[in-house]
């Protein structure tokens, strides 16, 4: 019975045992499935590390290739833009040179013209002068019984005479045909042939009211050019008074300059145009009133004579322009 029972006993065992171990055996053989899928992926991972290590070096030699072509871009661009500032600053020469030609050559006609009538009406301001002074002895041998009028009349003849002949005179300073700019110029001298130029205009609804420093303002440079700068300011001022004003004309020395400011009561000059005055064509004046070169062609010749022209202005309260020369 007992061996019986231990028979029984061992072939459970042994069966369980051969259960046990087809188990182990069928999760070995798993396993090794697994291990073989799991080294198909590795290989597959490996070669997928390896075409994007390509893919990443493609990339990086692509942006390389960018980056020289930006940089190459970038550099042509720089030249690029250096020439379109070195066309533009070449185009405004040319602008601001024609324009200086135009007034330069407009001016000389105008300076022929102006000398040819000044030099007629010198003839006959000779003869009446000659008359004048003929009166004048013949009035001294043979006294007239109207003694005091014969003394006005010839007064007031005299008078005219002189006028006429500081318009004269005035006429042959502005025409003078001088491209060096060598000659000692008197500049109080300059702006009263000016002011006799414009009389007419300015006379009678405008005051021109003048202080004139005590030491002559003498520079080297051009009479004629000269004449041409202080006539398109001071006719700016005339024309910018409606009505009745005043331009104040004022000189004086400040530390190593000479300094010449007009001022007038006239309509005054924006902020936004004021930066633009001396623009070439530029003016603020209705069309057919002005050229827009009188401050261009002004400001080119007082840069030549190493000066500086400012302005201020306001609305409705008038302008002051500053001329400044360096003290030779």
């Amino acid at each position: 019975m007992e061996q019986s029972e231990l028979e029984k006993n061992h072939a459970l065992l042994k069966e369980k045992f051969a259960r046990h171990e087809q188990i182990l055996i069928q999760a070995y053989k798993s396993l090794k499935k697994k291990e073989l899928a799991l080294n198909l992926l590795n290989n597959e991972l490996s070669a997928s590390e390896e075409e994007i290590k390509i893919i990443n070096e493609g990339l990086q030699a692509a942006n390389e290739e960018i980056t020289a072509i930006n940089e190459e871009l970038h550099n042509k661009n720089i030249i690029i833009e250096e020439q379109n500032v070195e066309l533009r600053a070449t185009m405004q020469h040319l602008k601001d040179t024609q324009s200086t030609l135009l007034q330069s050559e407009k001016m000389a006609s105008l300076g022929i013209l102006t000398a040819g009538v000044a030099h007629e009406i010198n003839n006959p301001l000779n003869y009446i002068m000659g008359a004048y002074i003929g009166l004048q002895n013949y009035f001294e041998d043979y006294p007239s019984p109207e003694k005091e009028k014969v003394a006005v009349l010839l007064s007031i003849l005299l008078e005219g005479v002189e006028r006429a002949s500081k318009i004269v005179d005035s006429l042959n300073q502005f025409s003078r045909n001088n491209e060096a700019n060598i000659e000692p110029c008197n500049i109080t001298e300059i702006i009263e042939n000016c002011l006799v130029i414009l009389n007419n205009k300015i006379k009678p609804y405008i005051q021109v009211k003048k202080n004139y420093c005590n030491s002559p303002i003498v520079i080297e440079g051009n009479t004629g050019k000269l004449h041409q700068v202080f006539l398109n300011i001071l006719s700016n001022s005339q024309q910018a008074i409606e009505g009745y004003g005043e331009i104040h004309i004022v000189t004086k020395k400040i530390n190593s300059d000479w300094v010449v400011e007009i001022s007038d009561t006239g309509v005054g000059i924006s902020n936004e145009n004021l930066n633009r005055i001396t623009d070439p064509f530029f003016t603020t004046k209705p069309p057919g009133k002005g050229t827009g070169l009188g401050l261009s062609i002004s400001y080119n010749i007082v840069k030549e004579h190493n000066g500086v022209l400012k302005f201020k202005s306001e609305i409705a309260k008038g302008t002051t322009v500053q001329i400044v020369f360096p003290i030779s």
